[in-house]
């Protein structure tokens, strides 16, 4: 082959080259968004999350929710606007979107595997939701099931939504090749550059098929999503999907748009060394093509076809169009200042060549400044095409390129300057006999003002409380204990001899036949004294951590039933997917990870926790002080319980007067200063930060603000 049939091939060659490789930057740079957005499995609920915030997405959710509280309750039926209006606030809450959010994340894998026909998206707790909402209608409230959970089958519909489905699968199979197809991109433009004779007019060229192909891109999300929801049948669900679509692909637009300015600058760049390409040159060529009659028939089908296409375009959607057009020219202004820009480097090399006299002497040194002149000014203007290319690139690396998406944790525990912390790094206000409660009728000796859940809702974060078996008769319950005598001796040391007395007085005369099944229940010693069924208090709790997708808990059980029959209240309750699963030695995850994995709830069981491996035994990880003092001259720091060692501390701190806790010692020793002063000494003479602050009379005194003072955050 001759060098001359080479040259000419290299030439016709080059063009396709420069195209090729312009969609094959394109097509990486799609996988590459795609990698960022849709494969990664917290990205993708991110994004899916903050869809529920475009209204065609949530009154679709509302709709839906709505729906399924009625397929529960038909009595419902004629409340479904009320309903709905309720839904639509629910969704829109940050607790809700949190559960929406783990609920996709969990759904992910399924979205990309291979054997799924269809994926079922199962957001628990929707009772919980729905009735907290219509609080300020108890009525209606009482209809909605707790247990209520709602789910939403998705199957793809239509050829283009199937074929997206595939697609997507296709490229989550080849999501590491994103760098490969752009690596590719680049040496094909280079090559189809390089290659040819004229490679200024060739980067002219390779510049404007990179923003050509941008420009397509750029375009591409709109028209894909127009093609989708066409294809749907159901007419209620298109809104919803073009919401979702857009939450997922915004942000590929703006990466579009950086391309675009790649191609612009390397057009501009090859321009400025020819100087004859003007836009209004290659604008009139564009009118003239678009109004003179084509040679053959084929093309002027396609010409009218094109002029047909944008004027029903522009009548059909004049703000997409006018939004097109200021796109195209906004990219034909900066086209033509970075012209402009590289025309001026350098300028004042111009002056001694324009001076040069015409002996031959002084015509070489010219031409040779000349010379000089061109390669300076190439140089600088590849220095500036470089620079603002390498900019473009990290750009697009940058999350600032995406539309942000609200974290998942925000503040942990009620301040963001937690969430990065340990869990053994953080003070928490706790409640000592937290079931033991003056608001609940038949307590008697209560050690708090409030249940354990109304405790959460005021700042508590550990709770203490005791479990023993009890058999409800008549409005009572009656202790199950197997040896009364040794039992007796037992908890006259816990709640004293006159207490122990009451619940035997009570107890004698609990001779009916049971009213309920053997049952675990909250008491302190003696059911009798006072009891609460376990599992509706844990249920209550899980309420409470569903509506508050940043705390977490620490619970210490006091236990007197079977690991077994705690596992099964946790799980009739459905505060079992919330326990914390991991080790609970040092390091201990921070709360941000302990959300993230919605494992937010820490349990210790101080007796028997065998068999139930996110049951911890207490005081193999927490060491105490002593919890029995009569005065509060009597408070010390000195060991108790656990091993010095022990990760986790807590400071026991109430007056002991069995048979019945003083509020009034409460307002003496949970005064802020008081027990700031013995925190601050137990954290010195034992070396570790006070994790649980247990006290009688939570909401005496200042518990709460003496552990955020411990945190630092006061």
């Amino acid at each position: 082959m001759s060098d001359t049939h080479r040259s000419q091939l290299w030439e016709s060659a080059a063009p396709w080259m420069r195209l090729v490789g312009a969609i094959l930057l394109a097509a990486g740079m799609i996988h590459l968004y795609a990698d960022e957005v849709v494969f990664d499995a917290r990205a993708f609920s991110a994004r899916a999350a903050l869809s529920l915030g475009d209204p065609r997405v949530s009154s679709y959710a509302a709709g839906q929710i709505a729906d399924q509280v009625i397929a529960r309750s038909r009595d419902l039926t004629a409340f479904r606007p009320v309903l709905v209006s309720t839904a639509d606030a629910i969704v829109s809450s940050k607790p809700f979107r949190a559960g929406f959010r783990r609920a996709v994340q969990g759904a992910h894998a399924a979205v990309f595997s291979e054997s799924a026909e269809q994926v079922a998206l199962s957001v628990p707790d929707l009772g919980v939701f729905v009735r907290s909402a219509l609080a300020h209608n108890p009525t209606l409230a009482e209809h909605v099931p707790a247990d209520l959970g709602g789910e939403i089958a998705v199957r793809p519909a239509g050829r283009v939504a199937r074929a997206l489905i595939d697609l997507a699968k296709l490229g989550h199979r080849f999501r590491r090749n994103a760098f490969w197809a752009i690596g590719s991109g680049v040496l094909l433009l280079f090559l189809g550059i390089a290659l040819p004779a004229n490679r200024r007019r060739a980067l002219l060229s390779g510049g404007a098929t990179v923003a050509a192909t941008a420009l397509v891109l750029f375009f591409l999300p709109p028209l894909t999503r127009t093609a989708l929801t066409a294809s749907i049948a159901n007419a209620d669900l298109r809104p919803a999907v073009a919401g979702v679509w857009d939450a997922f692909s915004r942000g590929l637009r703006l990466w579009a748009l950086l391309l675009a300015g790649i191609g612009i600058v390397l057009a501009a760049a090859a321009s400025s060394f020819a100087s004859h390409v003007e836009i209004s040159a290659v604008g009139r060529r564009l009118w003239t093509l678009l109004k003179s009659p084509a040679r053959g028939w084929h093309g002027e089908v396609v010409r009218a076809t094109l002029l047909t296409g944008l004027g029903l375009t522009a009548a059909l959607h004049p703000v997409a169009t006018l939004r097109a057009l200021t796109v195209v020219a906004g990219g034909i202004l900066a086209f033509e200042g970075l012209r402009e820009l590289f025309l001026l480097v350098p300028p004042r090399l111009r002056v001694p060549a324009d001076r040069a006299e015409g002996t031959p002497a002084e015509t070489e040194a010219a031409a040779e400044l000349q010379g000089a002149r061109t390669w300076l000014r190439a140089g600088l203007v590849g220095l500036v095409v470089v620079v603002l290319i390498a900019a473009a690139i990290l750009l697009m690396k940058s999350p600032a390129v995406l539309p942000s998406v609200p974290a998942v944790t925000d503040a942990c525990n009620g301040d963001g300057a937690l969430c990065d912390r340990r869990l053994d790094g953080v003070a928490l206000p706790g409640a000592h006999n937290s079931m033991s409660a003056a608001e609940i009728d038949g307590w008697m000796f209560p050690n708090q003002e409030l249940s354990s859940v109304s405790l959460l809702g005021h700042g508590i974060r550990a709770l203490l409380f005791d479990v023993h078996y009890g058999i409800p008769v008549g409005d009572r319950v009656k202790t199950d204990i197997e040896d009364e005598k040794a039992s007796r001796e037992k908890f006259e040391e816990v709640v004293g001899q006159e207490a122990v007395d009451a619940a035997m007085r009570i107890r004698e005369r609990l001779t009916g036949e049971p009213t309920g099944p053997r049952a675990a229940y909250l008491c302190h010693g003696f059911c009798e004294l006072g009891a609460t069924p376990l599992v509706p208090m844990l249920e209550g709790v899980r309420e409470f951590l569903v509506q508050n997708p940043g705390e977490v808990l620490v619970f210490v059980i006091e236990d007197y039933v079977t690991p077994a029959d705690i596992d099964a209240a946790f799980r009739d309750s459905g505060l079992e997917r919330f326990v914390y699963r991991g080790p609970v030695t040092s390091p201990f995850p921070t709360l941000r990870e302990m959300i993230d994995s919605n494992q937010r709830l820490v349990v210790f069981g101080e007796k028997d926790t065998t068999g139930v491996p996110w049951y911890h035994p207490a005081f193999e990880t927490i060491q105490e002080t002593p919890y029995t003092f009569h005065t509060p001259e009597e408070f010390s720091c000195r060991a108790n319980r656990g091993e010095p060692d022990s990760p986790l501390f807590q400071i026991n701190h109430w007056i002991e007067t069995t048979p019945a806790p003083r509020p009034s010692n409460a307002e003496i020793v949970n005064q802020r200063e008081f027990l700031l002063a013995r925190a601050r000494q137990c954290q010195e003479e034992r070396g570790i930060l006070p994790n649980i602050l247990a006290v009688d009379f939570a909401m005496t005194g200042d518990v709460v603000g003496v552990a955020a003072e411990l945190n630092g955050l006061q």
